[in-house]
């Protein structure tokens, strides 16, 4: 009898109960919604990070390789007299003759996108040759870019002192310094395409450097203290 009246009993609910449900509810789902806002938002600051990171090093990897096939001939001066802080003027070409002809080329900063323009031979020779006013072709190499500080150029030059590369960097545009630079010090820092909400530091900075030489610093002679040498 007891079983019947209890299949019977169409109670429901009470307010009370209805309202602590309702309650539980709100706040799981409140915690559940939360959750994946922070790891969305989470996953899109990584991932932005790492497109950052990833440009950034395909663009210093290019620099840094060009630089490296910059003493195309012994006696040369590679980096140019128009180079700044944030224009890296200089010859470069790879190959397998001995003396290959160059480009010149120009890696420049405008705003926040960093370019680099190429300039054909169009007569003299080794080690001193002339250069189209035109560049044949002008890419961008990527875009978000700016210095590390105000202190820290994006690019740095440096020459030989008593021996070994000098700590304190040439004064630039370079001018008559441009044949003693040795050494060019890349840095700069690169922000994401898309940069999450709250994330202050989102740019990735990255910094390499390139000795122009073709023999060891050891090496003596009167023009031991000269880059391509």
């Amino acid at each position: 009898m007891k079983r019947l009246e209890l299949l019977r009993d169409e109670r429901g609910m009470t307010l009370v109960e209805l309202l602590v449900a309702t309650t539980a509810g709100v706040v799981v789902m409140t915690g559940v919604v939360l959750t994946m806002i922070v790891t969305m938002r989470e996953t899109n600051r990584v991932s932005s990070h790492v497109e950052a990171n990833q440009n950034a090093r395909i663009a210093m990897t290019k620099i840094i390789n060009q630089l490296h096939s910059a003493c195309v001939a012994p006696q040369i001066t590679p980096v140019q007299e128009d180079s700044t802080g944030t224009t890296l003027s200089f010859l470069h070409q790879s190959g397998s003759a001995v003396a290959p002809t160059p480009v010149l080329s120009r890696i420049s900063l405008t705003g926040t996108t960093l370019s680099q323009s190429d300039y054909q031979v169009t007569g003299g020779a080794a080690p001193i040759w002339t250069f189209a006013t035109i560049p044949s072709s002008t890419v961008q190499l990527m875009t978000g870019v700016s210095a590390i500080s105000a202190t820290v150029p994006i690019f740095t030059y440096f020459a030989y002192s008593n021996g070994q590369v000098s700590a304190t960097p040439l004064t630039t545009p370079l001018g008559a310094n441009a044949t003693n630079a040795v050494k060019v010090n890349v840095a700069f820092q690169a922000a994401p395409s898309r940069i999450v909400v709250g994330d202050a530091n989102a740019e990735t900075e990255i910094q390499n450097s390139a000795l122009l030489r073709l023999t060891p610093p050891g090496y003596s002679s009167a023009s031991a203290n000269l880059p391509c040498q």
